[in-house]
């Protein structure tokens, strides 16, 4: 059979109590998801599927329209998670999409007044998009940048993930450094900064002094390696501007020391204290260190990881200069169950951690 026949004979349905039921085409039902039993007894049709995934994607699908085309059988985060366990494995190279037009180059928005922040609609001008899984609405780091820094001055980005805070420093003319353990972020960022580059010559509003460097490695490790160069060495950076993973909330990669791979709560905030160190000898006196983070859900229980990782930031002798409201806007699973009764609240918020040096 092809994949589409398949799919086709793949069946979604829910029990009296909603709980979601997939009929594979071998006739056996799976509870919530199909994956688990795809990949015990029908493993070479899965890896025909994953590759299935990342042909669609170089074709420049979006993660969504995979999703329909796979009759939903899949969330288009399993699709995400999938795509890249190929990437990782060095079995498969993902191109990183290019826009093709670009509308505008400089968005001016109004600095944000209040301590809570809401952005209905993720910004899209320069190379922005939502293509990397996870990343922050520009407007985030675009109002940090403007209000903490001037040209010329240095911006450090110790998650660079899809490469949102460098494209916004090379944009206002600060220069900026960017690092992820994930090889597949530095790959991605790099491609939208010469994206960026190709597609900036007739307006001039680059400046090369200002062109971002993207290092790959461990935030800790690869901070201490800076520390040691000439140019960005201790107290040399006047903002830190960083979006770090959630616990196990989006796995990027599969390295060990990624934070994205830490299930456990008492070793992801050791490592979080221990970046925080690194971060505090790295940032000049007087510096900001801004963070985005999100509280998370495990078995129906709440863990507060914003309260959490503010702790080991103020135990590393930062002060709390600001804490903002960030509301979330563009969570697929809020959408998704917005409309089932559920026994919890479903959680909507980030907090924006603004620290002092």
């Amino acid at each position: 059979m092809t994949i589409q026949e398949d799919i086709n004979n793949i069946n979604v349905t829910y029990d009296k109590n909603d709980n979601r039921l997939v009929k594979c085409f071998c006739g056996k039902i799976c509870k919530k998801s199909l994956v688990p039993h795809m990949k015990k007894d029908h493993p070479k049709k899965w890896r025909q599927w994953q590759r299935d995934f990342v042909r669609l994607k170089n074709k420049g699908w979006s993660y969504k329209r995979i999703m329909w085309k796979y009759r939903a059988i899949f969330s288009w985060a399993v699709i995400y998670r999938e795509t890249h366990k190929l990437v990782q494995e060095g079995k498969v190279y993902l191109k990183t999409q290019s826009k093709k037009t670009i509308l505008k180059w400089d968005p001016k928005l109004a600095l944000e007044k209040t301590t809570v922040w809401d952005f209905k609609n993720r910004g899209k001008w320069a190379v922005h998009d939502p293509d990397y899984r996870g990343n922050w609405p520009p407007q985030i780091p675009r109002n940090l940048i403007l209000k903490f820094t001037k040209e010329k001055e240095i911006v450090l980005d110790p998650f660079v993930g899809g490469g949102t805070t460098v494209i916004e420093a090379y944009l206002l003319k600060r220069k900026s450094i960017g690092i992820d353990i994930n090889h597949q972020a530095i790959q991605f960022t790099n491609d939208k900064i010469r994206e960026m580059e190709v597609k900036s010559k007739a307006y001039n509003i680059l400046s090369q002094d200002c062109k971002p460097i993207i290092r790959k490695g461990d935030a800790k490790k690869k901070l201490r390696e800076i520390q040691k160069s000439i140019e960005y060495g201790a107290d040399s950076i006047d903002l830190i501007c960083t979006h770090p993973p959630y616990m196990n909330s989006i796995i990027y990669s599969n390295d060990k020391d990624d934070l994205s791979n830490i299930s456990d709560i008492t070793t992801y905030l050791r490592k979080m204290s221990e970046i925080a160190k690194e971060l505090f000898i790295m940032l000049k006196k007087g510096g900001i260190c801004s963070i985005l983070i999100g509280d998370i859900r495990k078995k129906s229980k709440i863990i507060p990881l914003g309260f959490k990782v503010m702790k080991q930031f103020l135990d590393q002798r930062f002060t709390l200069k600001e804490l903002i409201i960030k509301i979330q806007n563009q969570d697929s699973s809020t959408r998704f169950y917005a409309s089932r009764d559920l026994p919890h609240y479903l959680i909507q918020h980030e907090y924006l951690l603004i620290f002092e040096k």
